[in-house]
């Protein structure tokens, strides 16, 4: 059964530019190897006061299908794509169900 779904994270704890900017490749592959296309998540980083992180969201709600063993392995693949490029970072992701509403 399919979900309409959508979605926001934000990596904290990135250590510089360099850095933020491996994770954000790292992030992009991962989207592009889950279906998942630039005008469905969007992607961006900031700094302020020093401090670097990245964001994605999506704009719209997406529908995946099989969502229930979705959602598990795609926390775990982003987590593991963080942690393997920057360990010190923190990654937290945001679900909307939009079908409750």
């Amino acid at each position: 059964m399919g979900v309409n779904i959508m979605f926001n994270f934000e990596v904290a704890g990135l250590a510089d530019e360099p850095q933020t900017n491996s994770v954000l490749s790292a992030l992009a592959e991962l989207l592009a190897e889950e279906g998942l296309r630039d005008h469905e998540v969007a992607l961006g980083w900031s700094i302020q006061d020093g401090r670097h992180w990245i964001t994605g969201e999506t704009d719209y709600p997406i529908g995946i299908s099989r969502f229930y063993a979705w959602r598990p392995h795609f926390e775990g693949a982003l987590q593991e794509r963080v942690r393997t490029v920057a360990p010190a970072a923190t990654a937290s992701i945001n679900w909307r169900y939009m079908d409750e509403n």
